[in-house]
């Protein structure tokens, strides 16, 4: 078997081409991430449960697949996580719960389905927040997630262990889930790339559910091909998910390489470069003069709506009063629920309870006609860019009104159902990562992937790998 790590693949479409000419197999691209994953496991904690007998045999039913000439596409032999809040079959899924700890689904979500068909191979389930409710990335019942670029700082939340399992060359692709920035959050902090897609445009079937008007389950990778790649396999219509959008699929890696001159990109004003440290700033104005450069049109753009009437402490009552309401009648019912949930839980809990029906109601009604006056800036640009964060990574004991403004930038577009995506583009001063978030229209996620690929290929730094 190869051992040496730096022959190991960097990215999905590195695999691919050792996968078919020879130089690996995919049983030992399965066999080195699952030693990573075990031995990177007490330094970063960033999965609940190795699948060490599953992907070992799912491996070898690849490799026999494409010994004969059955090769199921890009992704076939690509080690990846699933978010341990999503569904997998025969397989315990704990949401990262003590109280759903012993939690075992009988069907996958349709997410996994749809990866396993396209040929991943699942080498574990990713610690999260506990419930996905919050953005620090430490688990009350599983331990923190550490961020591999520094571990006395947080990975992000709430998609933290696939965030990190990525960064750490644990595996080459994850799922996560994002209601208010839970993939992209992570992704920032951890210098990797992360995807919301068009609400609806992927199944949240199988998916435990922290908010009906936000969620969304999205793809996260190294790169932006990578995770254009998994976003093409994962999105589509599904019968079986009310929200499911039907409309005809999209080959997104075709975006790829696509030039972006000619392009408009906005940059919110009173919003954009609001209440950010100077080193996201200046990342933002490097990003700038980067898009300048490839013939992007950098103009400003007003959005009332979310500078003045929906910033995301609003918007976070919101969630907070339906994930109450999904999570009530378990938590109500649990005689012991001071130990079986963690205090952010409880904290959730009682924030959502003081949301009043009325005031909700009112929240709802306005929420069509605020999508509106948003996407009516893409009448002047294609693209709207912000930070991700709006600082680097924090120390796990950062207050929580820290992580509460971790939503800043990705709330609102959360809020509208437009895709967004968080892309690296450089270092602060310690060698932390930041990424900066590219939003488009509804279901133009083509279009945000070529300038997300433009705008990451033109902030590409010298090679980095988390000092581990």
């Amino acid at each position: 078997m190869i051992t040496s790590r730096s022959s190991e693949p960097r990215s999905i479409v590195e695999a691919g081409r050792l996968l078919r000419n020879g130089s690996w197999t995919v049983a030992e691209l399965t066999a080195a991430s699952l030693a990573h994953a075990r031995r990177l496991q007490p330094l970063l904690n960033s999965l609940i449960t190795i699948t060490s007998e599953y992907a070992t045999s799912r491996a070898a039913v690849l490799d026999a697949e494409l010994s004969t000439g059955t090769d199921r596409g890009v992704l076939h032999g690509i080690p990846i996580v699933h978010k341990d809040l999503i569904d997998t079959a025969a397989i315990r899924t704990t949401c990262g719960s003590r109280y759903f700890e012993q939690r075992v689904p009988s069907e996958d979500a349709t997410v996994v389905t749809r990866l396993e068909q396209a040929g991943c191979v699942m080498i574990g389930k990713a610690n999260l927040k506990e419930l996905a409710a919050g953005g620090s990335g430490d688990n009350a019942r599983f331990g923190p997630v550490r961020n591999p670029w520094d571990r006395s700082r947080s990975a992000g939340g709430s998609s933290s262990g696939s965030a990190v399992a990525i960064a750490a060359g644990i595996c080459l692709g994850a799922t996560g889930s994002d209601s208010g920035g839970s993939i992209r959050g992570p992704a920032s902090w951890n210098g990797i790339v992360g995807i919301r897609p068009t609400q609806g445009l992927v199944s949240r079937r199988g998916c435990f559910a922290r908010s009906y008007s936000f969620d969304c389950v999205g793809p996260m990778a190294r790169t932006v091909a990578d995770a254009a790649l998994l976003l093409t396999a994962m999105a589509g219509h599904d019968a079986r998910d009310p929200a499911s959008v039907n409309r005809p699929r999209e080959d997104y890696g075709k975006a790829i390489g696509r030039t972006v001159s000619g392009q408009r990109v906005g940059i919110v004003a009173d919003f954009s470069f609001v209440d950010i440290e100077p080193a996201v700033a200046s990342v933002m104005d490097t990003a700038i003069a980067s898009l300048e450069r490839l013939g992007v049109r950098v103009q400003a753009v007003q959005i009332p709506a979310i500078t003045r009437e929906f910033d995301y402490r609003t918007l976070f009552d919101i969630l907070q009063y339906e994930f109450a309401r999904i999570l009530g009648p378990d938590y109500f019912a649990c005689e012991d629920r001071d130990r079986m949930f963690g205090r952010f839980v409880h904290a959730n809990m009682a924030r959502g309870a003081r949301v009043d029906d009325a005031t909700y109601r009112r929240a709802l009604e306005s929420r069509t006609p605020a999508i509106r006056s948003i996407r009516s800036c893409f009448d002047d640009v294609d693209a709207l860019l912000t930070p991700s964060q709006p600082f680097v990574a924090q120390p796990f004991d950062a207050p929580d009104e820290v992580f509460d403004r971790c939503r800043q930038f990705m709330l609102p577009f959360s809020f509208a159902g437009l895709p967004s995506i968080s892309v690296p583009c450089g270092f602060d001063a310690g060698g932390l990562p930041v990424g900066l978030q590219l939003v488009c229209d509804l279901f133009e996620e083509s279009r945000m992937i070529s300038l997300a690929d433009a705008l990451a290929a033109r902030m590409a730094q010298p090679e980095r790998a988390p000092p581990l």
